[in-house]
C-alpha cells in the first residue's frame, strides 16, 4: 500500500514539475521577442514575472509584463509622456494572444484633470469594441492612433 501511496505522490511531483517546465518554456518563446532594445525593470520584476521597460526620443514609455505564474496572460504597454501638470498618462495596453493576435486596450484620462477617466477596450484601429465607448474613441482618436501607431511600430505587431 506504502509503495502504491509513494509511486502516486511521485507521479503527482513529475506532473506537476513538467507542467511548470512547459509553463516557463511558452512564456519565454511567447514573450522574448518583445523585449528587445529594452531593460529589466528593477522594482517589480521578479525571477518568476520578469517587466522591461524602455523610453523612446519622445518620452513615451513602453513595457512589458511577462504573464503570472501559470497564468497565460502578460501584457505589453506603450504610456504617453507625462508633465508636471498632467501627472497621468493616457496609455494603450496590448495582450498578445495564446494562438497569435493581440487584444487591445486604452486607458484614457479626462482633459479637464477633475473627472476620471475611461478605460475600454479598442480594435486594432482604434474604434471601441462597446458601442458606448464610440464617441469617447472618437473624441481621443489622435492619442489612440498615436498610440498604436507607436506599440506596433516598436513590437512589428501585425493582427
Amino acid at each position: 500500500m506504502k509503495k502504491y501511496i509513494l509511486r502516486g505522490v511521485a507521479i503527482v511531483l513529475c506532473l506537476f514539475a513538467a507542467g511548470n517546465l512547459l509553463w516557463f518554456g511558452w512564456r519565454q518563446l511567447q514573450y522574448a521577442p518583445y523585449i528587445r532594445d529594452m531593460e529589466k525593470e528593477t522594482v517589480f520584476s521578479t525571477f518568476l514575472v520578469p517587466r522591461y521597460a524602455a523610453k523612446d526620443a519622445d518620452g513615451f514609455d513602453y513595457s512589458v509584463k511577462y504573464p503570472d505564474y501559470l497564468s497565460l496572460t502578460g501584457n505589453l504597454a506603450v504610456g504617453v509622456p507625462t508633465t508636471e501638470d498632467t501627472p497621468f498618462s493616457d496609455g494603450l495596453i496590448v495582450w498578445p494572444k495564446l494562438f497569435g493576435g493581440y487584444e487591445y486596450g486604452v486607458i484614457l484620462n479626462n482633459a479637464d484633470g477633475v473627472s476620471d477617466g475611461y478605460m475600454f477596450y479598442i480594435d486594432a484601429e482604434g474604434n471601441a469594441v462597446d458601442a458606448q465607448y464610440d464617441a469617447v474613441a472618437r473624441e481621443y482618436a489622435d492619442v489612440i492612433g498615436e498610440l498604436l501607431k507607436r506599440a506596433k511600430g516598436f513590437w512589428q505587431l501585425t493582427d
